[in-house]
């Protein structure tokens, strides 16, 4: 147990990195025009409820299989949505008392409780911020109630919560000021963080080859799906904001589409060896329990790199 723990641990460490690596390429490529500072702690903050989220839909895709075990350990399940929804709690706190910093013109530090306060319940940004922070705080509660009960919930509710919750605040942006924009993005962001929410789940929970070998070939189908939603909405994304194609490499945030854009060609390619050789293998039980956990991992660095970037583009004028 202890060396599952430690390997959980490099496996969120490393995608914490990959993710700042994302931002910090992001502010590179978007030079001398700068996205916003806030986009260090949104892209773990997205990070973090897109694995909750992956945990819950997970839960659901075992408890569909035709396998007779579980291939979730709902312990591990439980205990996972607990860490990573405080986690996400607590960097949406500091979003959110940063935010109210700005509008009253002062740092964190200096803000009043008053000041925190009329932002948090009289402005339209701040009610969404709190909104979400209560329901990152609620999956917590959760999660640390299923796993002191060692229940055996429905995991329902973590995938409607964690859905709010992460679509609460991108509704509202740039996109929401075109018809049907808010639909779009709501889609982008949902099929990206199931596509990295579930993997990154089952990087975390999955302890042996018949649990890879039933659910693997699951998440292939359901990411193709998340692919194809994330490539159309982020499209719609980019002809909507961008005037022209001259501003793909003249403007900061033309720039950042563009990684974007190479970012997921580079996911694709990867996805596409995976079906071709990892999925044959796990399938036919033929593939180790580390070599898959590895596997998962590495695809799960490059799409928080992905989540890096799209964290700085939403903050990017």
């Amino acid at each position: 147990m202890a060396a599952v723990g430690e390997r959980s641990v490099r496996l969120v460490l490393a995608a914490a990195a990959a993710a700042v690596l994302g931002v910090a390429a992001a502010f590179a490529v978007a030079y001398p025009t700068f996205p916003d500072g806030s986009s260090w702690l949104r892209v773990i903050a997205v990070a973090s409820g897109s694995v909750v989220l992956g945990f819950g839909i997970l839960a659901v895709l075992d408890g569909n299989s035709e396998s007779r075990r579980p291939a979730v350990d709902s312990q591990v399940m439980w205990r996972s949505i607990g860490y990573l929804s405080g986690l996400w709690a607590v960097a949406e706190f500091v979003l959110l008392t940063v935010a109210a910093a700005d509008s009253a013109g002062r740092t964190p530090l200096t803000l009043s409780p008053n000041a925190f306060t009329a932002f948090a319940t009289s402005i339209s940004v701040g009610r969404l911020g709190t909104a979400t922070v209560i329901l990152a705080l609620a999956l917590c509660a959760i999660g640390v109630a299923g796993y002191r009960l060692s229940a055996s919930w429905s995991p329902i509710p973590v995938i409607v919560l964690a859905s709010l919750a992460l679509v609460a605040r991108p509704i509202t942006g740039h996109m929401s000021q075109f018809a049907f924009g808010s639909i779009a993005v709501a889609v982008h962001v949902v099929c990206a963080s199931v596509w990295l929410g579930v993997l990154g789940a089952m990087a975390l929970s999955l302890r042996s080859k018949s649990a890879w070998a039933t659910l693997l070939p699951v998440y292939s189908r359901v990411a193709f799906w998340c692919v194809v939603g994330v490539a159309t909405t982020g499209v719609l994304d980019a002809v909507l904001k961008l005037d022209s194609l001259t501003a793909l490499v003249e403007t900061g945030y033309g720039r950042i589409v563009l990684a974007k854009v190479l970012i997921t060609v580079a996911l694709i390619a990867f996805a596409r060896r995976i079906r071709g050789t990892w999925l044959p293998t796990v399938s036919a039980h033929r593939s180790t329990v580390e070599h898959s956990v590895g596997r998962a991992a590495a695809h799960v660095c490059l799409l928080t790199v992905a989540f890096g970037l799209a964290a700085a583009l939403a903050t990017t004028a």
